[in-house]
């Protein structure tokens, strides 16, 4: 039987890997609509995300793992905290959206982590929790002052001047 600590892993784990799925996913996308710029971008946003997945999974070590069910995770949204909804992205979106998009993702994330740092089942998790929310408020931090250096969009951003080809 998987602990509490392990199960409270199981999640941090899995939200981070699927933060990073979404941002490739986000990037292919891009590149298909022909916006580099923007696919460059979430492909730097996985990367960060593999990275702190790695740092999740290090923590992990002592611990046997729960093999969970997609319905078995227990997130305060539909998707984890870091997973932001493909409905927020727009193929035309700038940089200055991309890095919005990634913000409220890790301030989602800070939140879920801080939340169970004060509420968290057990002592380990609650420290384990504040140091993950420690984390991602570094990761909020870095956006807010990376977001400052792009241009805001202007306000006709997703106007595409290419009717599109409807056939009958």
């Amino acid at each position: 039987m998987p602990t509490k600590v392990a199960t409270f892993l199981a999640h941090a784990l899995a939200m981070e890997n699927e933060a990073a799925d979404r941002y490739d996913e986000l990037a292919d996308t891009m590149e298909v609509h022909n916006n580099p710029e923007v696919a460059d971008l979430f492909r730097q946003m996985s990367e960060f995300s593999r990275r702190h997945a790695a740092s999740v999974a290090e923590r992990t070590v002592p611990h046997e793992l729960p093999e969970l069910k997609s319905w078995q995770y227990r997130w305060n949204s539909l998707e984890p905290p870091e997973v932001g909804a493909v409905e927020g992205t727009h193929y035309r979106m700038t940089p200055y959206h991309a890095l919005s998009f990634a913000l409220d993702n890790e301030r989602r994330g800070r939140d879920f982590y801080a939340a169970r740092a004060k509420d968290g089942e057990t002592a380990e998790i609650r420290r384990l929790a504040a140091e993950m929310a420690a984390e991602e408020e570094e990761h909020v931090l870095e956006l807010e002052r990376w977001i400052t250096s792009v241009p805001r969009p202007d306000a006709d951003w997703a106007d595409d001047p290419d009717d599109a080809i409807v056939a009958d």
